[in-house]
């Protein structure tokens, strides 16, 4: 699947290198411009302004590694860049769209349970991210802790860090040497941290820091870049697209001068703003294109890629929501992005179910099965049994026919209904809430008893500072 040809890539490349080359970066942090300068880019400290000539972004794109090993809480390792497509769940969001009542409403702690004990179970899902968000359980300072903890004594993959502070930076280095049980956090890489950009072309005093210290232990790094076409960036797909590559590009150079050979993701995020309402537009139709080309610039500059995998506008469980997903995940599966990120998501990514978790599983394999094609090599076989069977007969009974039955030559997946009978109302919503019901029927932390009683003790004592505030 592919967005833009070789002469459009080259294009936009020239006009990134523009961008950083004249108009630069706002950088506030003092150390950055230091080091910044330091590595031959030009600074203005005055007007906290940072350029990188086209020379040196080349020099410093090329430092960052095409491929690098993440671990999980459990030592198992991951390859970003390898062959195998990686997958990442997100455990709770601003909205949880309730199955009995099929409405958006705020996350409770039994949501981030079940959300983690699936995550953990599917076997497609290597990664997944906790946003700090409070749960209806608790109305004090005390409730996004209370679910943190509640996913990290749940979840022995690889975590994602998005922190939105110093503090909240800090506390997920503290988890992340728990979880790392001794190990050398910066060999064993448990922890991917999320770095975000202010669109347009600008990089905080707190992300600056955040960015420092996760290079200290060469955590890998993944870019929050979000640009909203028409607010944020230009009111145009291709100038969203330039802007978008110039601040992936930027980070990611950045990255480099800090800590060289640093693991660096190249990823976006990209939205429309809706000029009639001022809402924010992030699953439209676009963003498959944003998807498809930006998976196509990070290849061009050897980084390895991540592309949000599905979503919708509604949070209906319809034909909108069921079109826009397919749609979506298609796109991301068939870009060849090293991470999938985000299954459960959809409501304008404002919204997550354990249904859609599982839902959004089959639209994965369905992607993954179209995606592959056909393969030539059944077809000697193939023909050697039309000779068997010849004219008037029948294949039902043929050798290869029982040979091919569980090969995966067809597809087929549990949530879909392929009875084709019209009384049957046992939909893919109710398929796949009966799925999350075994799922979650008995779970039990995948972690061994002390390292739950380490993250138990360090939450308490979290949890006493803030009571005592």
């Amino acid at each position: 699947m592919k967005t833009l040809n070789e002469n459009q890539i080259k294009l936009i490349s020239e006009k990134t290198e523009n961008i950083l080359e004249n108009i630069g970066f706002n950088v506030t942090h003092k150390g950055i411009l230091r080091i910044a300068r330091e590595a031959g880019a030009n600074v203005d400290e005055a007007n906290c302004r940072v350029r990188i000539p086209g020379n040196l972004l080349r020099e410093l794109i090329s430092k960052a590694p095409s491929k690098y090993c993440i671990s999980g809480i459990d030592g198992k390792k991951y390859e970003v860049g390898g062959e195998r497509q990686l997958c990442h769940s997100i455990i709770t969001d601003p909205y949880i769209v309730d199955y009995e009542t099929q409405s958006p409403r705020r996350p409770c702690l039994e949501d981030v349970r079940k959300h983690t004990a699936i995550a953990q179970n599917l076997e497609h899902i290597d990664i997944a991210s906790m946003m700090d968000f409070p749960v209806t359980d608790y109305n004090d300072a005390s409730s996004s802790l209370r679910a943190l903890e509640e996913h990290l004594l749940h979840f022995s993959k690889h975590i994602y860090c998005y922190a939105a502070s110093m503090e909240g930076y800090n506390r997920w280095e503290e988890i992340a040497r728990i979880l790392a049980q001794g190990k050398d956090l910066k060999k064993n890489r448990i922890m991917t941290v999320a770095i975000a950009v202010i669109s347009p072309l600008s990089i905080s005093e707190i992300n600056c820091e955040m960015l420092l210290r996760a290079c200290e232990n060469n955590f890998a790094i993944i870019p929050t870049i979000c640009p909203m076409a028409g607010t944020t960036s230009p009111y145009s797909k291709l100038g969203t697209l330039v802007q978008m590559d110039a601040e992936n590009l930027f980070l990611a150079a950045l990255t480099q001068m800090i800590n060289p050979g640093n693991p660096v993701l190249y990823h976006v995020e990209p939205s429309v703003s809706d000029m009639r309402t001022g809402a924010d537009l992030y699953y439209t139709h676009d963003k498959v294109l944003w998807k498809l080309a930006s998976i196509e610039l990070g290849k061009s500059y050897g980084l390895p890629t991540a592309a949000a995998c599905g979503g919708s506008m509604s949070y209906r469980y319809d034909q909108q929501t069921g079109a826009e997903g397919l749609l979506f995940m298609l796109s991301a599966v068939g870009s060849g992005a090293d991470i999938i990120q985000g299954f459960g998501s959809f409501y304008n990514a404002m919204g997550m179910s354990a249904e859609m978790q599982l839902i959004q599983t089959s639209w994965w394999k369905a992607s993954k099965y179209l995606i592959r094609g056909m393969e030539s090599s059944t077809l000697e076989e193939s023909l050697e049994s039309i000779g068997r069977v010849g004219p008037g007969g029948n294949f039902l009974a043929d050798e290869y026919t029982v040979d091919m039955l569980r090969s995966g030559e067809f597809f087929y997946d549990g949530l879909y209904d392929f009875s084709g009978d019209f009384q049957n109302d046992d939909s893919m919503l109710k398929k796949a809430h009966k799925k999350v019901v075994e799922m979650t029927s008995d779970i039990k932390s995948p972690h061994p008893e002390n390292l739950q009683e380490e993250l138990k003790c360090y939450f308490s004592i979290l949890n006493k500072i803030n009571y005592r505030r």
